[in-house]
């Protein structure tokens, strides 16, 4: 009994390796078949019979994603749209993709990187959807453009044009030349080459102070007089120097006469010129030393008359440049060294700021200036709120902060109304041209809800629509728009708040709105 089922198991199973192997070899023949009649394709349907596609893809970073379809509002794949989906922020941040400054990832953010491609609105990109609106029916079986009811659900509104004539205003997309902004910030320094400390060429007491704090001086003006021992020395010496010059000069013109005459020798003619050469010698070096006390070639001419005067041991002190007196370290009957800083002089004529640039905005600015174009600054103050003075970009510092990741920009500005005062803080604006156009609005005209900003544009008839936009920068009163609306279209600038109250009634009644 036993080995008559072990006999049948032994049959069974033959069978099933003769079936399994049979089935195996349909699979294959078959495979084999839809393959070459184009009918089987390996991996998704949309990249069949693309390996180029494939192969270029696969070269792009980690968050290329294949041909999808693109965010109505924004742009942007939906799959990477976070302005639709706002959980993707958070796997944006972690990968270190993610500007803060416009709260975009840094791979979409074409303010910061104007490289990438943007293609703007065209005029029928940006009323196509509007057409697909005519098409919509609501619950009350009539078109929802045409329902008083419903119509605000597709953020239309219907004006009578008396109300809208005079309600509200509008104007027209602007299209103006594509530029980057950098604002900037940063502290008023000294012009360091019209800068000047003044200290004394020699020590002594001071007797009078001539100029103060806070005034004006013009170079050559008198600061202070210093009664000086050393100077008294100085103007001794060469006193001492000058009369010995006049002797031996004198003795060496009678040696020589006589020494042509024959009447002298020749021993008493060379002692004679030693000695002159030497009286040359310290009269020289006497001279030098009162030059290097300050005085110049007139007052050197006058000291032997300064002895009736008693003026004999004065040290005037005077400036070496016009300025502003910035510093004062010096009073009346005060002592004073030769390495001390009397006083501090600058020409604040002109002022240099130095701003903290951030290295992703380094590229455009270095390429203008390497080009040696004129590169402009508007700087503003709080202490002139309403006044913008102008300066010229001139220098970018070689180092940057490992800290900050920032890097020194110099801005030099006329000062000739000293308003300006070193220490205070800045802004500035700098303006970077771009190759492109982009759509601008008037600010005023940008409304928001919740994350969302958008403008109202008249569509047709007395049909007006909320237009959802991609700003970009704002530019003074105007701001760019990357996508949403088209140049030439009319925007709604003043009373538009009164529309955006009828598309949002519901929120609106729930003070849930901006």
């Amino acid at each position: 009994m036993t080995t008559k089922s072990k006999h049948n198991n032994n049959s069974i199973m033959q069978k099933a390796n003769n079936l399994g192997m049979a089935l195996f070899v349909f699979l294959i023949l078959s495979g084999t078949i839809l393959r070459l009649s184009g009918n089987l394709h390996f991996g998704s349907p949309n990249t069949a019979g693309t390996e180029d596609t494939l192969t270029e893809n696969h070269a792009h970073e980690d968050e290329s994603v294949p041909d999808e379809t693109l965010c109505g509002e924004h742009g942007f794949p939906e799959s990477l749209c976070t302005l639709c989906n706002p959980s993707l922020i958070a796997v944006f941040q972690a990968k270190g993709d993610w500007c803060e400054e416009h709260n975009l990832p840094e791979s979409q953010c074409t303010i910061c990187n104007p490289g990438l491609s943007q293609t703007p609105s065209t005029a029928s990109d940006a009323t196509k959807d509007l057409d697909v609106l005519e098409e919509k029916m609501c619950e009350h079986g009539i078109q929802t453009i045409q329902c008083d009811e419903c119509r605000y659900e597709l953020g239309l509104v219907k004006l009578h044009p008396s109300v809208s004539e005079a309600l509200i205003e509008t104007t027209i997309a602007g299209n103006t030349a594509k530029t980057k902004t950098l604002n900037l910030t940063g502290q008023i320094q000294l012009d360091q080459t019209k800068v000047v400390d003044v200290v004394p060429t020699a020590g002594g007491r001071v007797s009078k102070v001539v100029k103060l704090l806070g005034q004006n001086v013009n170079k050559g003006d008198i600061l202070a007089i210093i009664t000086s021992d050393e100077l008294g020395q100085a103007k001794a010496a060469f006193m001492e120097t000058q009369a010995r010059l006049n002797l031996t000069t004198a003795t060496f013109e009678r040696e020589k006469g006589l020494y042509e005459k024959k009447v002298s020798s020749e021993a008493d003619y060379l002692d004679a010129l030693n000695d002159l050469r030497a009286a040359e010698a310290y009269y020289t070096a006497a001279e030098k030393r009162l030059i290097l006390l300050g005085l110049d070639d007139e007052q050197i001419r006058a000291i032997s008359d300064e002895i009736q005067d008693g003026k004999f041991a004065e040290l005037v002190i005077r400036t070496p440049l016009s300025g502003t007196i910035i510093a004062q370290n010096v009073t009346t009957g005060a002592l004073v060294e030769p390495a001390m800083s009397m006083y501090r002089i600058a020409d604040l004529s002109n002022v240099w700021i130095w701003y903290d640039l951030y290295e992703k905005d380094l590229g455009l600015l270095h390429e203008r200036l390497s080009a040696g174009r004129t590169v402009k600054a508007k700087v503003r103050v709080k202490a002139f709120e309403k006044e913008e003075f102008e300066g010229i970009v001139d220098l970018i510092n070689n180092e940057i902060d490992e800290h900050t990741r920032t890097v020194k920009v110099r801005v030099q500005v006329t000062n000739d109304e000293f308003k300006l005062r070193p220490g205070m803080f800045t802004e500035a604006e700098i303006t970077l041209p771009l190759e492109g156009q982009v759509t601008t609005v008037p600010a005023g005209a940008v409304l928001s809800d919740e994350n969302d900003s958008f403008v109202f544009q008249h569509w047709k008839d007395d049909l007006w629509v909320r237009r959802n936009i991609v700003m970009g920068e704002r530019k003074g009163d105007f701001v760019d728009v990357l996508d949403g609306i088209a140049a030439g279209a009319t925007i709604v600038t003043r009373g538009a708040f009164m529309l955006k109250s009828d598309i949002l009634r519901e929120k609106m009644g729930a003070g849930c709105a901006d």
